[in-house]
């Protein structure tokens, strides 16, 4: 890199390079930027970063005419997207309470409930099949619920028939195999 380096600059490029949630490609040309200062050539770098030196010497040169601002990536041109952190933020606080809570006519959740739900409360419409990546991209299970009788179940008739189960097997534990065998033939 031609010419020094500002102090103050090594140490922004550091504390950058230190975040976790820096985008790749912004780390990677922060990366450039700190081997040319530490006396990389250009294409030691661009053997290392895989990129042309062509690409290098254009970010190193980026860097030196606009700072850390010119290695950030470009924003990303078309409609910003419906679903923002609040709309996020709303279908999580949903899924996580009983439709019936909130006066709904239903036990479970489905996307198409949960999408007109959505719809009525924050006015943003999207799309059922896209409330299911939504979901899945913020890391909850989609599917069809487990439906069990459990809450019906007296537990201390369950914990006799689970007893007199395990008796009836301890001793007819020889004629099972022989019961089979009949029933196979």
């Amino acid at each position: 890199m031609t010419g020094p380096i500002a102090l103050g600059q090594q140490a922004a490029v550091e504390a950058l390079l230190a975040q976790r949630e820096l985008p790749g490609r912004q780390r990677e040309r922060l990366e450039m930027v700190k081997a040319a200062w530490l006396g990389a050539d250009i294409a030691a770098i661009a053997r290392w970063s895989r990129r042309t030196p062509r690409t290098v010497r254009r970010w190193l040169r980026a860097f030196r005419e606009g700072g850390l601002d010119a290695l950030a990536d470009a924003p990303i041109p078309g409609r910003p997207p419906k679903a923002d952190a609040s709309y996020l933020t709303a279908m999580a606080q949903a899924v996580e309470t009983p439709p019936r809570s909130l006066g709904l006519p239903f036990d479970i959740w489905s996307s198409r409930r949960l999408s007109a739900y959505l719809t009525e409360t924050t006015g943003i419409r999207i799309a059922p099949g896209w409330v299911r990546v939504l979901l899945h991209r913020q890391r909850f299970a989609c599917g069809r619920p487990n439906h069990t009788l459990e809450h019906l179940q007296n537990p201390e008739e369950v914990a006799a028939c689970v007893a007199a189960l395990q008796a009836a097997g301890e001793k007819g534990a020889g004629t099972a195999g022989a019961v089979r065998i009949a029933l196979s033939r």
